[in-house]
């Protein structure tokens, strides 16, 4: 008798599984939007090696550090340094870090890797 409720409660969750995976792919695909370029691919692996420490692209993640979330960058209109968002100045801003607690990244990456993030960037 034992053995029979545990196949039925597997078989339960089993079933449970089952529906809700569309559900839940579904739900990913829609959070990752539109397929990524090559270069954005290269520029989001550097981002989540460099920048994910502190940054986030995904508006509905809260950090505590306080640096501002990344997501829609390039659909404002100045940034945190009151400049009008344009690759050039954002790229300024990585290299530089002009605020506090923000690292400058001139050294440590290049101005090729600097410009994949920002083709990243522009995307989320």
């Amino acid at each position: 008798m034992m053995t029979k409720s545990f196949a039925t409660l597997g078989l339960i969750g089993l079933t449970a599984l089952c529906l809700g995976l569309p559900v839940a792919a579904q739900s990913q695909k829609e959070k990752e939007g539109p397929a990524l370029s090559e270069k954005a691919q290269k520029g989001k692996a550097i981002f989540a090696d460099r920048c994910f420490v502190c940054h986030d692209v995904d508006s509905a993640r809260v950090r505590s550090l306080g640096p501002p979330s990344l997501n829609g960058l390039f659909k404002r209109d100045k940034l945190v340094t009151g400049k009008p968002v344009t690759p050039e100045n954002v790229k300024e801003i990585i290299k530089t870090g002009p605020t506090q607690g923000m690292p400058a990244f001139r050294y440590t990456l290049s101005d090729p890797e600097i410009d994949l993030v920002i083709e990243y960037l522009k995307v989320k």
